[in-house]
This record gives structure tokens, sequence and C-alpha cells, in this order.
């Protein structure tokens, strides 16, 4: 049997959608499982050990400098090709709701089956021979759980397992700071792509000023570039701040990350993670480090959201007026901290 997984979402989306994958690998331990997702999170499946192959297109808004539109229109057709010279068995459209982008992606793939989520009311290709319906009780749901509903029409009815990532190379310049693991690492991630969540750069150095009495190291972890780069803004500005105030400090480590597997690789390092909701936060829970994550105060964000089966504190400003993270207070955040720090790495980064 074949089957291709499809995920046209962002990075944590991605990250999520393993549990299934891990499901359906145990289910059918001699099924051909590929997916098939976008290039700007494909780095969350490169080298996973429980497909046999991971198929990536450009969305038109992530092309690169100097890459033309047909080219990539182009690149596209061919994907399309290879996927149909499968001949897949099942196509799984993972995703809430009704990706209807993400079904016609399965519709060119060609396959016998294909089994997506639809909402209600929603007048759904009729190539989704399997679908299942999508209620708003989904919304309030984690969408780990709700993507296993996705397997039910292929005899899969175990609860969904943890999140799993593929092994990573961890570079020497935090191999060599962090491999004897003398204090808990403490990584703060202090980027976050939509301004609703973005936590000002003087918290962080108030968690910073007021955690370096503990017996811990910090690990700063940041999207590199100028905030006003239009396509890819960066927290270097951020970063300098951060490193002005506390000019040499031999506890502070500052890593930029490039890359998803960077941001992969520096999180499998930490102990404990202070994230937006975003895809680095599922990162983080996905290398099996503690999570305190920043919320909108947004019941649809924080139920659905949160931290996977990893020890973990969800925290909102807790007002409804004031419902960006911006207004979360430091003091809730370092008590957090202080509550997760005896239980991080519990659960050791899952790598299988």
């Amino acid at each position: 049997m074949k089957i291709l997984v499809i995920r046209r979402d962002n990075i944590g989306d991605l990250v999520c959608t393993t549990p299934l994958i891990a499901a359906l690998r145990e289910k059918y331990p001699q099924a051909a499982i590929y997916a098939l997702v976008n290039d700007y999170n494909k780095d969350v499946l490169d080298g996973h050990p429980l497909l046999d192959g991971v198929y990536f297109y450009t969305k038109l808004k992530h092309r690169g400098a100097g890459d033309s539109v047909v080219r990539v229109i182009w690149r596209k057709l061919m994907t399309y090709l290879a996927l149909r010279r499968e001949h897949f068995d099942y196509a799984i459209v993972a995703g809430s709701g009704y990706p209807k982008n993400a079904v016609r992606l399965a519709k060119a793939a060609r396959p016998k089956h294909v089994i997506s989520f639809v909402s209600e009311g929603t007048d759904y290709d009729a190539i989704v021979d399997y679908p299942i319906p999508f209620t708003r009780d989904h919304v309030f749901r984690h969408e780990v759980e709700c993507l296993a509903e996705l397997l039910l029409p292929l005899g899969v009815t175990q609860a969904p397992g943890r999140l799993s990532l593929p092994a990573v190379v961890v570079p020497d310049v935090l191999a060599r700071r962090f491999s004897t693991k003398q204090r808990p690492v403490i990584a703060l991630h202090i980027s976050a792509r939509e301004r609703s969540r973005v936590w000002a750069v003087e918290h962080f150095c108030e968690v910073i000023r007021t955690c370096l009495s503990r017996d811990v190291d910090f690990l700063l972890l940041w999207a590199p570039g100028a905030a006003d780069d239009p396509r890819h803004p960066g927290d270097d500005e951020k970063a300098d701040y951060i490193r002005s105030q506390f000019p040499e400090h031999e506890r502070l480590v500052f890593y930029p990350t490039r890359t998803v597997k960077e941001l992969m690789a520096a999180f499998s390092c930490a102990d404990l993670a202070v994230c937006s909701d975003g895809g680095g936060l599922h990162l983080a829970a996905g290398s099996g480090a503690s999570v305190v994550g920043l919320f909108e105060h947004l019941e649809k964000k924080t139920k659905h959201w949160y931290p996977w089966q990893v020890p973990h504190r969800v925290l909102t400003s807790g007002s409804e007026q004031d419902w960006q993270v911006a207004h979360i207070p430091v003091a809730d955040v370092v008590s957090a901290i202080e509550d997760l720090l005896p239980h991080s790495r519990v659960l050791p980064a899952d790598s299988d």
C-alpha cells in the first residue's frame, strides 16, 4: 500500500502532523509512506525515519530572488508528474477545516482515495471519497487529536502519540558549550512572525536578569536579519540590545537560527524553552524540552495549539481587552520557568 500525507501549511502545522505519520507507520509497517509539503517547512521531515520519501514544491510567495514564476510553476508540474507515477492508494489531506488548496494537490496526485476534513455546508470536491466532518468542537481540541480522526477510515483508532523530529547535527559551537550540561539550559526564542505574538525585548531581559540568580544557562535564539526586511524580517537589533544589557556574560549564548534545522538543533540542547505561539514552540516540544508558551488570549489558540505531550505552561494576558502576547506579565513567565525547571527533560528528545 502507498500512502501520501499532504501538509502545505507552516512549520508548526507540519510538526503537529508527525503523530499521524507515526500512527500510520505503526499500523502499516510495510506500507510506502510519503509526504508532500512545501520548501518552507520541508526541513521538519527531511531525513525522518518513518517516511520513505518527501516531495515538496515552492509556493509563489516563497520563491527566492531570481526564481521566476514560470520556473516555480514548471517545478510544481514536474512534482505532480512524479507523484502520479507513484500510483498512491490513499492521499491524506492533513489540516483542520476544509483545506481546499491541499485537496487540489491531492487531486493532482491522482490517488485511488482521498481522506480529508470537510466543513459543514462546504461544497467539497468530489475527489474526497472519505470526508470527515469538521465541527466547531474540533477548534477547541488539539490539532494532533483532530488529525488522528483522519486515520479512522484506515482502521487506526489508538490515541495519538508524541511529536517526532528527525535527528539533526548539533553545530560545534553549541556542542562544545552544552555537551556536559553543567546547568539546565533555558532557550529564549525572541522572534515571532505575527505582531500580536511579539513579547518585548525588555521583558526577555528582565527574565534573564531575574533567572541569572539561579544556576542556569541561557540560549538566545532568533531569526537573523533586519526588522525592516520586507521578505524575511529579522531580530538582529533585539539580539544586539540583549547583548548590550549583559555584556560578555558567560552564561548567555547567542545563536541566530537561519534555517529550520538550526532551530531544531538548538532546541535539542535546551531543557526548557520560552516561545511565542508558532513554529518554534512546536519544534521545541518536538525536541522534548519543557515549554513556556506565550499565547494571545484566545481560547481557540490555547486549546488547539498548546505544546503537545511535554511539560508546559500556557500563558496569556488574561484580558480580553489586552489580548496580545505583549501584555503577558514578566512575573508570570518567571513563575512558569521556576515551576517547569524541575521537570525539564523528563521526556528525552525523540528522533525515531
